[in-house]
């Protein structure tokens, strides 16, 4: 498919409120058609052995400039020259008589005016956006803090929600870290098969409260946006970089080198800033287990024990750790932190937040640790019988 059409396609695809802040690939496209026409008709005027443009090979440069060399001794030179900075035109000056003429390239100072109305539009839309996004954030936040309560039912539902919502990587994040490297199509994808999935589970079906059901439609078009906005960038990124590259090989030009900055459509720092907020936000106010977990046991942190170094483990763990001499820390290795720990060193106030957000996990750990403290009573017991008995040969 050629790329006006993908540009096409993808317009389609975005609300249309947003189409107006697509690079129109095809005009820019017509309007590299003029430059060529307009470079053709310029060196014939000014008398110069017309090189050729578009098809043949490029004309001798300097530099970032080009130049020919008319029958006359006149020196042509194409070069960046325009108020903003941007667009080129003709210099031609004769060594015997110094005259000089300055012909400006009129349709790529208007092919280059396009493209950075276009760039400065998205750049002003990517703002208006973001406050916008940022609002609803806010917004749909505390709505959640009052239906996604500890001490309410729809808690443990929004919980897995979110854990589910995690676990299909929409925007391929790993500890933590909440870069968009998926592709439009790819977080489309992911999105969709997380829907199916809370719909196949019927979560939104256990719902209490009627603002719950709410709130997750708004969180599904929160992330509707997300996948728009990153179709949004794609294209105009592909599309700002095709356009110039086209230019410069049909016009024989090197805007791509000369403007550097017209090839600066962010694709990822957007999208990575509403991604973030959106995992700040929300999953502080419904956090998941595994971000509680010891890195010993891999289960919720019981009683938590916070080392000298911060790192956070179950009490159970750091007592058997010590008991096999393992006496630095099993994270980062600081010296002596598990040897130095004691009952001095249990977090309180993460103890009662641990209480008040996971009671059934908790009643699971203990359940656990007290089999594995009843197995090795039951293994010391049994070494002690076989130590007491004797071998009698006869």
């Amino acid at each position: 498919m050629k790329f006006a059409k993908v540009v096409e396609t993808n317009s389609k695809e975005l609300p249309e409120e947003w189409r107006p802040y697509v690079i129109r690939y095809k005009l820019l496209k017509k309007n590299i058609k003029r430059i060529v026409q307009e470079l053709d008709a310029t060196f014939q005027r000014l008398h110069i052995e017309q090189p050729v443009i578009g098809t043949g090979e490029a004309l001798p440069a300097t530099d970032a400039d080009s130049s020919a060399t008319a029958p006359d001794g006149a020196v042509v030179q194409v070069h960046a020259s325009a108020p903003a900075g941007v667009a080129y035109s003709i210099e031609s000056a004769t060594e015997d008589t110094g005259t000089q003429v300055v012909v400006r390239l009129e349709a790529d100072q208007l092919f280059f005016d396009q493209l950075v109305e276009y760039i400065q539009r998205i750049e002003q839309f990517g703002q208006r956006y973001t406050r916008s996004y940022c609002a609803n954030v806010d917004h749909m936040s505390t709505s959640l803090a009052a239906v996604a309560s500890p001490y309410k039912h729809d808690y443990h539902i929004w919980r897995e929600i979110f854990r589910l919502y995690m676990d299909a990587e929409v925007w391929c994040h790993s500890e933590g870290d909440y870069r968009p490297q998926s592709t439009s199509r790819e977080g489309q994808r992911r999105f969709g098969d997380f829907v199916k999935h809370i719909e196949a589970v019927r979560l939104a079906q256990q719902f209490e409260d009627p603002l719950s059901a709410q709130l997750l439609m708004s969180f599904y078009k929160l992330n509707m946006e997300l996948i728009h906005m990153r179709l949004l960038q794609e294209t105009n990124e592909q599309a700002a970089r095709k356009i110039i590259k086209k230019h410069d090989k049909q016009t024989h030009l090197t805007a791509m080198a000369q403007f550097p900055h017209l090839l600066t459509v962010d694709t990822a720092a957007l999208t990575q800033a509403l991604v973030q907020t959106i995992y700040d936000t929300f999953v502080s106010i419904v956090p998941q287990i595994d971000d509680y977990s010891c890195p010993m046991c891999l289960s919720i942190a019981w009683h938590p024990l916070r080392l000298q170094c911060k790192h956070l483990f179950c009490s159970r763990c750091i007592l058997k750790a010590s008991r096999r001499h393992m006496f630095d820390c099993p994270v980062c290795r600081s010296k002596g932190a598990v040897y130095n720990a004691s009952t001095a060193n249990i977090d309180h106030a993460m103890l009662k937040f641990l209480l008040l957000h996971f009671p059934d996990e908790i009643k699971d750990k203990q359940r656990d640790v007290q089999n594995d403290i009843d197995d090795e009573e039951n293994h010391a017991r049994v070494a002690t019988l076989a130590r007491s008995h004797t071998c009698t040969i006869q």
